[in-house]
């Protein structure tokens, strides 16, 4: 199903307060009047891929579907067929500047998420020192690509933020979100099941780590690209679990969305 998360819905918030009351309750918020646009003067968004690449037939290798359609410099690392994400140590120092300005705007959000005092009852450090930016990196799911499988950023409380650079809806597959899936109990997950982002351009869709979720298969003529940033603490770097605890993610994913 593709029901939307529209900005109407409960996770819309117009301010970093009611962003972390989303965040704390259902494990998304989406934050539409921040509106960054920084990113058109990105080198690394030029050379972006458009359309699915061919494979290589002298470059095949093993790896998931579509692993040897991989640019021969892997400048754009796949991950799923038609998703291509170019991560911070092949950005250049323009790209760089660029996305620490937009972060500049993002931190008040960053900072407070992780000073929240209490997380299940339990007291949480305030050192900011004890945070780090786990993931940066600019991505894009071209016409034809395919869906992913269920899966948590970590398995610890973090932070992920994805900036759509183009509108988010269901037809382009933005993310989906199985709200309330980021503590273990399921009746909100089980009650409001799988939601898709619907969201503009620039805008920021900003979820807990543990929150189940994935990418949708791009059915649209026009690639779907974002920013994406991720901060842990150090004491509990992602991913936070083995092969065997994504497979059951993926599974316990499916469930949820099955049942709802």
């Amino acid at each position: 199903q593709r029901t939307p998360l529209a900005l109407e819905d409960s996770c819309n918030a117009a301010s970093v307060p009611a962003a972390l009351t989303s965040l704390r309750t259902s494990g998304v918020a989406v934050v539409d009047n921040l509106r960054l646009t920084e990113v058109n003067t990105m080198p690394a968004a030029d050379s972006m891929p458009t359309q699915l690449l061919r494979p290589q037939r002298q470059q095949r290798r093993r790896g998931p579907p579509g692993a040897n359609m991989m640019q021969a410099d892997e400048t754009w690392r796949l991950s799923a067929l038609g998703r291509y994400h170019r991560l911070e140590n092949h950005l250049g120092d323009t790209d760089i500047m660029v996305l620490e300005k937009i972060e500049r705007q993002l931190w008040p959000l960053v900072e407070g998420f992780f000073r929240e005092q209490k997380e299940n009852g339990e007291s949480t450090t305030d050192n900011m020192d004890a945070i780090f930016r786990s993931e940066l990196q600019l991505m894009t799911a071209v016409p034809g690509s395919g869906h992913q499988s269920w899966h948590r950023d970590n398995r610890s409380r973090g932070l992920s933020i994805i900036v759509p650079l183009v509108d988010f809806h269901a037809d382009n597959g933005g993310t989906q979100l199985l709200l309330g899936s980021h503590v273990e109990k399921w009746p909100l997950g089980a009650r409001q099941g799988a939601r898709v982002v619907h969201a503009p351009a620039g805008s920021v869709v900003a979820y807990d780590s543990r929150t189940i979720h994935r990418g949708l298969d791009n059915g649209t003529i026009e690639g779907r690209p974002a920013l994406i940033f991720c901060y842990d603490r150090k004491v509990s770097p992602p991913p936070g679990c083995g092969t065997l605890g994504s497979v059951a993610t993926s599974y316990q994913g499916r469930m949820l969305d099955i049942l709802s």
